[in-house]
């Protein structure tokens, strides 16, 4: 995953999983826990089933806002 460009960006958790952390995917452009439940031969992967379309469901500080920087999600705080 992409570092965050400076030191006001920070990885934005997953509000289900202290594990993982959001993601956007390029294909359906949701966003989803890195750690998202997945089954691939016949085996689980991850253990979270977080996904959204909505804005409103990404955990960011008051003081901070949603950025996408390069398809990857970051809380950037707000510089006056």
């Amino acid at each position: 995953m992409l570092r965050p460009p400076t030191p006001d960006f920070r990885k934005i958790p997953c509000p289900l999983s202290s594990k993982g952390v959001i993601r956007l995917t390029s294909g359906t452009a949701q966003y989803q826990c890195s750690r998202l439940r997945q089954v691939i031969a016949e085996f689980n992967v991850g253990d979270c089933d977080f996904t959204t379309h909505d804005e409103s469901q990404i955990p960011v500080e008051p003081d901070e806002r949603l950025v996408v920087v390069d398809f990857t999600p970051f809380a950037r705080r707000n510089t006056p």
